[in-house]
C-alpha cells in the first residue's frame, strides 16, 4: 500500500511541478520588443516597421523601411533632421526621393530599400550611431514623426543596401 501512495505521489509531483514552473513568469517573449534595430509605428491603416537610416561615414544615407497599409494609401514626403553627437538639431536633411509620391497597395509590402523605390538622404551632421529626426507623410494617414537609428552602411547586414 506505501508503495502505490509513493507512485501516486510522484506521478502527481511531475504535472504540478511543470504547472507551477509556467505560472507567474514574466518572461521577454511575453513582452512586446522589437527585435531589430530600426523603429516601428503605425498611424491611420498605415504600418512602418525597422526604420533607420543606413549611412556611410561622409553623410550619405538611405532610408531603410518596410511598410504596409491595410487600406491604399501614399507616402508623398520625407523629411528630417539629424541630431548631433550633443543631441542638438543638425543640418536638415536633404532629401532625393527617388520613387516618390509612393503608392501603398492594400496588403502589399513595400520594402523601400527594394528597386525601383530609394529615398536617399544626407546632411553633414548625419553620422551613424546617432539619432535622426524622421517624418513621413502619408495622403490620408496624415504625418508621422519618429526618431530613428542611423546606422553604418558598412556593416555586414547592410552590405547590399547602396548608399549615395
Amino acid at each position: 500500500m506505501a508503495s502505490t501512495l509513493r507512485r501516486i505521489g510522484v506521478s502527481l509531483c511531475v504535472p504540478i511541478a511543470l504547472a507551477l514552473t509556467g505560472c507567474g513568469m514574466d518572461v521577454q517573449t511575453l513582452q512586446p520588443y522589437t527585435p531589430a534595430e530600426g523603429v516601428n509605428t503605425s498611424t491611420g491603416s498605415v504600418m512602418v516597421r525597422n526604420l533607420m537610416i543606413v549611412a556611410d561615414d561622409a553623410g550619405k544615407g538611405v532610408l531603410s523601411a518596410s511598410m504596409i497599409t491595410y487600406g491604399d494609401d501614399t507616402l508623398t514626403a520625407v523629411a528630417g533632421t539629424p541630431e548631433k553627437s550633443d543631441g542638438a538639431a543638425g543640418t536638415p536633411l536633404t532629401v532625393t526621393p527617388a520613387g516618390l509620391p509612393l503608392t501603398l497597395s492594400s496588403n502589399t509590402l513595400v520594402v523601400l530599400t527594394d528597386s525601383p523605390v530609394r529615398v536617399a538622404v544626407s546632411s553633414p551632421d548625419l553620422k551613424p550611431g546617432l539619432l535622426a529626426e524622421v517624418t513621413l507623410t502619408f495622403t490620408k494617414a496624415g504625418p508621422v514623426r519618429l526618431v530613428a537609428p542611423v546606422v553604418s552602411s558598412a556593416e555586414p547586414e547592410f552590405k547590399n543596401i547602396t548608399v549615395g
